[in-house]
């Protein structure tokens, strides 16, 4: 097995377990794997706010007859009516082996599990399920919907989860005339989803299924104009169209334009006149489809170009003009597409690095009728670059050893952590474990839950991470356009509000031991738990104090999970006949709760953990520089020693060879010399490393070939920034108990007590602090440790 996967693998099986570990024991590995890959789903456009829903029925002889463990109710559709329904239900069955990754599933296997989630299916359609106990709300909710709307869906979506491989990848089946169509998703699927750092994962269109012409679709293709892209144009028949929406829905729709532009599958009025009354006419009266594609593969037939095949097909603009064909042709059995051509624009960006850049250009232009800003198609947006920079140096204590201290990692993009650990040799990588925690790792849709749970909108979170982000992306916007990015207030914040999730999370127990509920509602009532804290502490919550410690006590916990039984038991009454999860979504919701009338007064209750309104407003309040200049400083520092002497030796040679006018052969010089002799560096060359680590960003398939210049090894680098924010979490009694005991013992001479002394008040003082004097200091302190002082 290659080593990628290998080491995917593992991050996957302590991803899942780290899923497990933040529920307590008696947690479901098979359940966290599914939530895993929901999560993954979601990400890549394939399903949206779907939730773990996990279900065994037993048949006469004990095993199993039927099961289920997930689902989605998604792409709402209104008609002219306004009556309003799902396009699509998405259901999840996953095959889960608990001591093996790398097994392969068998064919009888396989077929027995696809056989359970089908006769869920046909037993909810026919409505035939009207026993299961009344404690299984969201499931009972579930089955009725199913039972209610019938064959007005337009197709059902079985993910077929499984932890180990399969051969198999997609096929479409029937059941009660609906069009059910199979997606497998094994760990190989995954890893390369993870591998490529897409956002969606790519359509493949085989038009001789989707067309009565069997050769392909006529196109006329554009002389090339530049090399970046090809241009193709083709007049695409109405049935065409129709044909491709009813198998993959709005999953047609270029990923960030979908989300923004909000498709909610509003029946068109007009399309649906032109259809009836002048089909003929469509083509001129329609502005037609704007489309990209990765690969386009042409034939000729009787001298006519046709297009065969595309992979990556998405359409970028008219994605309601593809709807309402569909719509108009299921609703109204008179309509005739026969008559209805669209004009399509397809561009393929041939320069892939060139791909991520200019297919959001394209639909930004193209959707000119919509606002799609440059914050909403920005896969770097300069917020989260920000928070990046922030988690890479805020030191936090371990609250599970207070001895050591810990990041939080922020993975901006899909597979981060891992692409930094495979970076690094095995020694580096050990302490990059310890000092990275892979349960503190969290990423961009985290973020959004966590502060609009802060601001108060936990309807907005129990749509799902998708839309939730979008939701917050549109609010930082304004932001980001006046330069305001994220500094420590907001960080602080922002973990703070983590540590209090992942406690009501916990909080709420687990299934079958000691849950408040049913386990399938408990990532709604969490939410709205925060939110209602928050709400009833008018966020007047120390945040500093959870972030410092970071954790939350006994008696903070007991007030939570009071709280959070009141909110279950009112989301669940108020619920009553509707599904739990929809009931969520709503804005009312929200507004009944608040409405509610919680005995308990916390603002009593929890005196002492309460800061002023003024003091809140003023933590709201970010510096004009997002973090001081000295930890700046240390962090490049550290950053340039970490880089290591091979690859500075080899800059050096690098620069002599190839004399680069915007690199001085001697400050690399002297910068090599400063670290191989453990010596401070001077402001220019600090200044120096950070310009050449900004150019080794920007050309990363240069660093081995300068490593190969050099013979030099490297040696484990000091992290002077981790020293400093070690220095920095002492309090004035440890800093006092150190010196004391290092006075008392005399087991420093004097010029490291000097040394100590020094660095202490220079912390006082909030000077700076040359990384010599703390790396000195640290390995000073560490003699103490026989004192049981350990930091």
């Amino acid at each position: 097995m290659e080593r990628a996967l290998t080491n995917y693998i593992e991050e996957l099986k302590s991803d899942v377990a780290s899923l497990v570990y933040s529920d307590g024991e008696g947690a479901s590995f098979e359940d966290k794997f599914t939530q895993y890959c929901i999560e993954v789903l979601e990400t890549i456009g394939k399903s949206e706010g779907a939730r773990v829903l996990s279900y065994v029925h037993p048949n006469s002889q004990g095993s199993i007859d039927w099961k289920l463990n997930g689902y989605c109710l998604k792409d709402q559709f209104k008609d002219e009516n306004n009556k309003t329904y799902f396009e699509t239900l998405d259901l999840f069955i996953t095959y889960y082996k608990n001591d093996s990754y790398e097994y392969s599933i068998t064919q009888a296997d396989y077929t027995k599990s696809l056989n359970q989630i089908k006769k869920f299916i046909n037993g909810a359609l026919k409505r035939h399920i009207d026993y299961i106990d009344h404690s299984h709300t969201e499931l009972n909710e579930l089955i009725k919907i199913i039972s209610k709307q019938g064959k007005d869906f337009d197709r059902i979506n079985i993910f077929f989860l499984i932890n180990g491989f399969s051969n198999h990848d997609k096929e479409r089946l029937e059941i009660n005339n609906i069009g059910v169509f199979v997606h497998t998703w094994d760990v190989s699927r995954l890893f390369k989803i993870n591998e490529s750092n897409s956002i969606h994962e790519p359509i493949e269109i085989e038009f001789e299924k989707f067309s009565d012409n069997r050769k392909g679709l006529p196109c006329l293709k554009v002389p090339t104009i530049d090399e970046i892209y090809d241009c193709y144009l083709a007049i695409v028949p109405g049935e065409v169209l129709a044909k491709l929406y009813k198998e993959f829905s709005n999953e047609l729709l270029e990923s960030n334009v979908r989300a923004f532009l909000g498709q909610t599958g509003k029946f068109n009025k007009g399309i649906r006149e032109t259809i009836q009354n002048k089909p003929h006419m469509f083509l001129p009266y329609n502005n037609g489809i704007t489309a990209t594609a990765e690969n386009v593969t042409t034939a000729v037939f009787d001298d006519q170009l046709v297009i065969t095949h595309l992979n990556d097909f998405q359409i970028v603009n008219g994605g309601q003009t593809t709807a309402s064909l569909y719509h108009t042709q299921k609703k109204y059995k008179d309509a005739d597409l026969n008559k209805i051509f669209v004009q399509m624009k397809l561009t393929v960006i041939k320069d892939k690095e060139k791909k991520n850049e200019e297919v959001p250009n394209i639909a930004r232009f193209a959707n000119s009728q919509n606002k799609v800003t440059e914050l909403d198609l920005s896969s770097n947006n300069p917020y989260f670059v920000q928070i990046e920079n922030l988690s890479r140096r805020k030191y936090v204590v371990n609250p599970e050893n207070r001895n050591q201290s810990v990041l939080w990692f922020f993975e901006r993009a899909s597979g981060q952590y891992r692409e930094t650990l495979n970076k690094q040799t095995l020694s580096q990588q050990k302490k990059f474990k310890e000092q990275n925690p892979n349960s503190f790792k969290f990423v961009k849709s985290d973020i959004a839950k966590y502060i609009n749970i802060w601001d108060l909108e936990p309807h907005h979170v129990s749509l799902g991470s998708q839309k939730n982000f979008i939701h917050y992306t549109k609010k930082i916007e304004e932001l980001v356009k006046k330069n305001k990015l994220p500094g420590e207030n907001f960080y602080r914040k922002l973990i703070a509000n983590a540590i209090l999730f992942k406690s009501v999370d916990k909080l709420f127990g687990r299934k079958n031991v000691d849950s408040i509920g049913d386990t399938n509602l408990k990532s709604f009532t969490v939410a709205y738990t925060v939110s209602y804290f928050h709400y009833l502490t008018k966020n007047r919550i120390d945040l500093w104090k959870i972030y410092d410690d970071q954790k939350t006590d006994d008696e903070l916990n007991g007030t939570l999970k009071r709280l959070m039984i009141f909110v279950y038991q009112h989301l669940l009454k108020a619920s009553n006949n509707t599904l739990f999860s929809e009931y969520a979504k709503k804005e009312a919701s929200w507004a009944n709760l608040k409405n509610a009338n919680y005995q308990e007064n916390l603002e009593k209750t929890l005196e002492s953990y309460l800061i002023s309104e003024q003091e809140r407003d003023s933590r709201e309040i970010e510096k004009e520089t997002d973090t001081n200049n000295l930890e700046n400083e240390l962090f490049t520092i550290s950053e340039i020693r970490k880089t290591g002497l091979r690859f500075w030796d080899g800059f050096r040679t690098y620069i002599d060879q190839n004399k680069p006018e915007e690199f001085d052969y001697y400050l690399a010089f002297d910068l090599l010399k400063k670290i191989k002799d453990n010596k401070n560096l001077s402001s220019r060359e600090i200044s120096f490393g950070s310009k050449v680590m900004i150019y080794m960003k920007e050309n990363p398939s240069l660093i081995e070939t300068i490593k190969a210049l050099s013979k030099l090894q490297d040696e484990d680098a000091i992290e002077v920034k981790f020293i400093y924010d070690k220095f920095l979490l002492l309090s004035k009694e440890e800093w006092k108990r150190i010196i004391d005991v290092a006075s008392q013992t005399k087991i420093f001479d004097h010029l490291e007590l000097g040394n100590i002394k020094s660095v202490y008040s220079s912390f006082q003082k909030k000077e700076k602090v040359k990384e010599l004097a703390l790396i000195k200091a640290f390995n000073s302190i560490k003699k103490l440790e026989k004192f049981k002082i350990i930091i």
